[in-house]
């Protein structure tokens, strides 16, 4: 049995989680002085945000809200 999340709060944990792998495992800066991604990045924090969900989907369903 999976335990249900709100989709609010699972774009929330992905995002998070996805965020935290891009930074501890990068030694380069991935943010112009802005704070926004440089565009270079983007596929890849992309790639991340997919291995995170495909973990999460193991032990959480994304409730339809």
């Amino acid at each position: 049995m999976k335990i249900k999340i709100p989709t609010p709060i699972w774009v929330q944990l992905y995002s998070e989680l996805a965020s935290y792998v891009e930074e501890y495992g990068s030694i380069d800066n991935r943010f112009d002085d802005d704070g926004n991604r440089l565009e270079e990045y983007e596929d890849e924090f992309c790639a991340i945000v997919d291995n995170v969900e495909d973990i999460l989907e193991i032990f959480f369903e994304k409730e339809d809200s």
